[in-house]
C-alpha cells in the first residue's frame, strides 16, 4: 500500500512530467486535488510537509502571491529531470 506522502510526491512528478514549458507553478490545494485527496486543512498540512521537504533540498522554490502560497519548479531543478526521465521510461514500457 502506498503512503500519502508517496502519493503526493508521485502526483507532483506527474504534474511536472505533463508540463510543456520550462517551469511549473502549483499550490498545495492543486496537488491534493490532482492526487484525489480531500482538501481539508489536515490533508493540506501533509501536502505542505512533503513540499517543504522538497524546498529544503532546493528542488522547489516558494513564491508568495498576495495571500496565496505557490510553489515553482524550474527546468533546472533535479526534480524536473527525475519527472521527465520517469515519463520517458513509462512511455518506453507502453510502446513495448
Amino acid at each position: 500500500m502506498q503512503s500519502i506522502e508517496d502519493l503526493i510526491y508521485r502526483t507532483i512528478l506527474e504534474m511536472i512530467a505533463s508540463t510543456r514549458g520550462s517551469c511549473m507553478t502549483f499550490s498545495r490545494k492543486k496537488v491534493a486535488r490532482r492526487a484525489g485527496l480531500d482538501t481539508k486543512p489536515i490533508t493540506l498540512t501533509v501536502v505542505k510537509y512533503v513540499i517543504d521537504t522538497l524546498l529544503e533540498k532546493g528542488m522547489v522554490e516558494y513564491w508568495r502571491e498576495g495571500r496565496r502560497a505557490r510553489y515553482i519548479v524550474h527546468s533546472t531543478s533535479p526534480l524536473w529531470g527525475i519527472a521527465k526521465e520517469l515519463k520517458e521510461k513509462i512511455g518506453e514500457n507502453h510502446a513495448q
